[in-house]
């Protein structure tokens, strides 16, 4: 009985040290568990609060400036198309004719007429000085006085910014303004143009940095006129056709000869014209001798144009008096013809003309005279 109690004792002790070991195995490593989220203010850094609906300064307008460097350089040997809509003359070509570093000469030609202007900048201005229409011819105007001054761009050149300039009152009404073109979508600047007592009428423009205008919206009460760009071309040349007079010396009639004449931005036109005139047709004789240079050659405010040539011209001619007359009158011809005057100025070396045959007096002009023109093209 007594050896029956302490084998009970035993297996009662055994069946303790069992079970707990058996507890320890079952019993996972204690994990130490993820705290709640912090309210706000609770932690040291605060999370970011979820964005509002505001609009940047960007979206507004508000901080963003351009330069008039920006948005209207001055490049040479730049063509560029402008599509039109709303009116037969609304579209345009432009070419630039002469550059400098503060002023543009460009040439706009809507197939009704051809327009040069002339644009300088100055003071953070764009400022266009000289507009003349019906100019067929090349000439340089970068070097004349101002005719006009119309402001069209002024810096600052931020949303709202305003400015007055003959008889108009222009406001930026738009910083990166989304505007398409037939050569791409690009952001600009708008200007809105309103003429004073004529507030129902407005001219908007749109400037894109690094092209220049590319859109033009004229609206009115019952009209909308645009101009829009969709070609833009550098490194260009501008052709165009010149007509030459030559004589003819066996039945003493003149032959119209049309030549292609390349001209790019900064070519002198006197020189690009002599040199073609030099070149002969195979049926002409030639009116300006091999050594014959051009002094001047320009078209006066008073609608003639005045030519002043070397001595050689005369001294080379070795021409009797009909045919020198029908060198005169060609030369006359080609060069009222290419300026559209009607009168020619012709001296040599600042002296009046005078030859063993011909003497011109002082003011006399050589007139231009189609007659008897014999077409050769």
């Amino acid at each position: 009985m007594k050896k029956l109690t302490w084998v009970s004792l035993a297996m009662v002790v055994l069946m303790m040290i069992t079970a707990c070991n058996k507890s320890n195995i079952e019993t996972p490593e204690s994990v130490t568990p993820e705290a709640p989220a912090e309210s706000p203010g609770e932690s040291e850094m605060e999370p970011e609060s979820p964005a509002e609906e505001v609009e940047t300064p960007s979206e507004e307008g508000a901080g963003v400036t351009y330069t008039v460097d920006e948005l209207y350089p001055f490049e040479e040997n730049v063509y560029r198309v402008y599509e039109g809509m709303g009116n037969e003359f609304a579209g345009y070509d432009e070419y630039v004719d002469f550059l400098s570093d503060s002023r543009i000469q460009l040439r706009r030609n809507n197939g009704g007429t051809e327009i040069v202007s002339v644009l300088e900048k100055k003071d953070g201005m764009l400022v266009e000085i000289i507009s003349k229409a019906e100019t067929y011819y090349k000439e340089n105007f970068l070097d004349k006085d101002p005719e006009e001054n119309k402001i069209l761009l002024k810096e600052p050149l931020t949303l709202d910014a305003s400015w007055d300039s003959e008889g108009q009152t222009a406001t930026v009404t738009g910083v990166d303004v989304e505007v398409k073109t037939g050569i791409g979508t690009f952001t600009a600047l708008e200007v809105t143009r309103v003429t004073k007592g004529k507030e129902s009428e407005k001219r908007v423009e749109y400037y894109v940095r690094g092209m220049g205008l590319v859109k033009v919206i004229d609206t009115g009460k019952d009209y909308e006129v645009s101009a829009t760009l969709t070609k833009m071309e550098g490194n260009a040349v501008r052709k165009r056709f010149v007509n030459f007079y030559y004589p003819n010396a066996q039945d003493e009639r003149i032959f119209l000869y049309r030549k292609e004449i390349s001209f790019t931005t900064n070519d002198i036109p006197k020189i690009l014209i002599i040199n073609a005139y030099k070149e002969l047709p195979k049926e002409a004789v030639p009116v300006l001798t091999k050594n014959t240079k051009v002094n001047y050659l320009y078209l006066n405010q008073d609608g003639r144009v005045y030519l002043d040539l070397t001595k050689e011209f005369l001294q080379e001619m070795n021409a009797g008096a009909g045919y020198e007359g029908l060198i005169l009158q060609s030369l006359a011809n080609t060069i009222g013809d290419y300026y559209g005057v009607s009168k020619v100025m012709l001296t040599i070396d600042g002296k009046t003309y005078e030859s063993g045959h011909i003497v011109l007096e002082k003011f006399e002009a050589l007139e231009v005279n189609y007659d008897s023109i014999v077409d050769m093209n």
